[in-house]
Parts: C-alpha cells; sequence; structure tokens
C-alpha cells in the first residue's frame, strides 16, 4: 500500500520486527527531490524554503501509528526518539560545505 504525498515507505503492521531506523527509500527520496529542487534553483527557481515532513513518526487520523515516516523513530512503550538513517543523512546535508558538494 502506498501512501499519496510520503512516497518513501510502506506501514509497519502491528507487532512487525522490522528495523524502522534503516530508511533507504526515504533517504533516496530527499535525494532525488533535493537534486531536482538544486537544479530548479540553478535554472531560476525562487526557492524559499524547504521542510521535510514530519520531524517525529506522529498519529495519522487515518492510519494511526502504522506510518512510519519521520526522520525520527519514537518507541511507543518508552516514548524514546531515535534517529533514522534518514535523520543521520539530512543533518549532514545541512552541512555547508556537503552543500556545497553536492550543488556543484
Amino acid at each position: 500500500m502506498c501512501y499519496p504525498g510520503v512516497g518513501y515507505s510502506e506501514p509497519l503492521a502491528e507487532n512487525e520486527n522490522q528495523n524502522v531506523l534503516q530508511d533507504n527509500k526515504r533517504v533516496e527520496y530527499h535525494t532525488m527531490y533535493l537534486s531536482s529542487l538544486a537544479q530548479a534553483i540553478s535554472d531560476g527557481a525562487d526557492v524559499r524554503g524547504y521542510f521535510v515532513w514530519t520531524l517525529m513518526d506522529d498519529f495519522e487520523w487515518v492510519h494511526g501509528y502504522l506510518p512510519t515516516f519521520g526522520l525520527y523513530y519514537v518507541d511507543r512503550e518508552t516514548l524514546n526518539r531515535i534517529p533514522k538513517l534518514s535523520s543521520r543523512w539530512y543533518q549532514d546535508f545541512l552541512n555547508p560545505q556537503y552543500i556545497r558538494e553536492y550543488i556543484s
């Protein structure tokens, strides 16, 4: 099942033992999206901001807690927030040196 607007993860079935911290599809999605955005800026697009939806896995009205598309996984038992691979990737991407290498 695909969630419109999410584009990079399937929801977890309850009690499914899956490593949600290695969200390679999300990293791939952001890499492709930001590459296209960089090209649009180079072509003259007036881009004033960008944000990632969402910081933490959250409650979605239709699907509850099953979709996990946040940059941080939230353990529902302890409420600990654990950074996913995409969180680390995005942090690296925001580094000015990385951006210079990425855009050039």
